[in-house]
């Protein structure tokens, strides 16, 4: 049985609320599901998503496949993540490093200034000359 995680559309007219659901590939959307993961209300602002980790992760490491939505969602929530590092077996990162925080940030900075100033000079110098 193929399994998918994919959204479940609950709510009335113009108000959509989606659950998380992990449901067999063949059943109708709005149908019968395996197990409830979590839920999604894009109409609150900012969305307001709330989607159960471990019961994905189970769902995952199982084999189910997730809809392009509900990946995304994923996603945002790290569990992805979490899960593409465990499947290749690498530890997942402690600390994420910012651009702002790399030493090479620094070095890239302080020679791009010594550039602007060189060529500062060598204009300086070619006006002078004229």
């Amino acid at each position: 049985m193929a399994v998918r995680i994919r959204l479940q559309r609950l709510g009335r007219k113009k108000r959509p609320f989606y659950r998380l659901v992990a449901a067999d590939a063949r059943a109708q959307r709005d149908g019968v599901f395996l197990e409830r993961l979590g839920h999604y209300d894009p109409i609150t602002d900012p969305a307001d998503v709330v989607i159960d980790e471990e019961k994905a992760l189970k769902w995952l490491r199982r084999g189910a496949q997730p809809t392009d939505t509900a990946k995304r969602l994923l996603s945002q929530q790290g569990i992805w993540k979490k899960f593409t590092y465990e499947k290749l077996g690498k530890p997942l990162p402690d600390e994420e490093i910012t651009a702002d925080e790399t030493p090479e940030d620094e070095d890239i900075s302080a020679s791009e200034n010594d550039q602007e100033e060189l060529l500062a000079e060598e204009t300086s110098q070619s006006s002078e000359e004229e």
